[in-house]
């Protein structure tokens, strides 16, 4: 069992890294990815960094967004079991560390706050029978200014979610003080994604995500589990090659880090060519691998359009083929996704976890995790304790 002064953590033994239980034993990680914004096709989709240029595309003014936010009304429903164990979650990190000891394969879920301008609904029954490990939300350019903060969509979505599901809500440097950052540390999240965000102002306190990690640590301590992302194709603004990626996601893990989700990627090789160079860097904390599984043509562009990230040319050609057929296409981004997942895990690197962009759409998702169930790869386990015995 876990000792709540200490949050067992259990990675030295899991990697066998001395060096690594000799630091914090917290410092595991994830990753920010490219944040969402908002379809006015009718698709919400879900990524790590904000790209504010993308959020005024779709209508968003974010000098002419109101700074206080409506109480909402969460519309979840919860599967029976997640009723009966309603109350306080396990910090995600110790969940991806104790699953990523185990090598149990796992998966969690991203969405954003609203759908077709309304707060996301999530039916986690259609998700049975093996739950998402956890949840979460990411943060839109428009949040920057909302007052009082706890009134931002997606942090009233996560006191809902959190007493029956791990959930994160992400947090931009966009436009952020310090004295904003220090208001969301106050709220008590047990979880976060620090994210850079693809754009930058002059009135933020901090540049990168690194900085964000380490004033969160520094403040919270080991009461809050920290995630970053991991950039196969480089990002926006940012490093392009492998070797500044990596540089950039050590620094983040050096300042106290937990575990790493990685950018959307739609080449396989490109992925397992990241992690096996991360690996190789000495980065031996848990990554996840995100995914998203796009179910029309029209859904995929706006993906592309937003994430400045496409599918390799020779692929995209065979796509566009199918651009009036929802279905293949559909079909087509399940087995990408199913041979993402399957070279990932036979690359032998420790990466048992896929989160998975769902652009509040689930059926493309729910079509995959069908697909691994039936490969054996996603399987039905017992609860256990995040800290147990691997």
């Amino acid at each position: 069992m876990c000792v709540n002064v200490t949050r067992c953590r259990a990675t030295a033994a899991i990697w066998n890294v001395a060096a690594l239980a000799q630091k914090r034993c917290y410092q595991f990680q994830l990753s920010e990815r490219t944040q969402s914004v908002r379809s006015a096709i009718d698709v919400d989709l879900a990524m790590h960094s904000v790209d504010t240029v993308g959020a005024q595309h779709f209508g968003t003014n974010l000098s002419d967004v109101p700074p206080v936010a409506p109480i909402i009304e969460p519309c979840f429903q919860f599967t029976p079991e997640q009723k009966a164990s309603a109350g306080q979650q396990p910090y995600i990190s110790d969940l991806v560390t104790s699953k990523t000891a185990r090598g149990e394969f796992f998966y969690g879920i991203e969405i954003t706050g609203q759908s077709k301008g309304k707060p996301t609904c999530v039916d986690f029954n259609g998700f049975l029978p093996v739950l998402p490990t956890f949840i979460s939300i990411v943060w839109l350019p428009q949040y920057w200014n909302v007052m009082p903060i706890e009134r931002v969509e997606t942090l009233q979505l996560i006191r809902n979610l959190e007493t029956h599901i791990p959930a994160m809500p992400h947090l931009s440097l966009f436009r952020q003080t310090k004295e904003r950052i220090d208001e969301f540390l106050a709220l008590n999240f047990r979880n976060m994604l620090a994210v850079r965000g693809d754009k930058t102002h002059e009135d933020q306190v901090y540049r990168y995500s690194h900085q964000l990690v380490e004033h969160a640590r520094r403040v919270r301590g080991v009461n809050i589990s920290i995630a970053v992302a991991g950039h196969p194709q480089g990002y926006a603004g940012g490093p392009q090659g492998l070797a500044e990626s990596i540089e950039m996601l050590k620094k983040k893990i050096d300042n106290g880090a937990d575990f790493i989700i990685t950018q959307l990627c739609y080449s396989p090789e490109t992925i397992v060519e990241f992690l096996r160079g991360a690996r190789n860097a000495g980065i031996q904390t848990p990554i996840m691998v995100g995914v998203v599984v796009p179910d029309s043509f029209k859904s995929y562009a706006l993906i592309e359009m937003i994430s400045k990230i496409s599918l390799p040319a020779e692929a995209r050609a065979e796509v566009e083929k199918y651009q009036n057929d929802d279905a293949k296409v559909k079909s087509y981004f399940v087995q990408l996704a199913l041979r993402t997942i399957q070279q990932v895990l036979d690359a032998n690197l420790g990466v048992h976890g896929i989160q998975f962009y769902t652009l509040n759409r689930f059926g493309s998702v729910q079509d995959v995790l069908c697909e691994l169930r039936k490969l054996g790869i996603l399987k039905e386990t017992p609860p256990k304790d995040a800290c147990g015995d691997a």
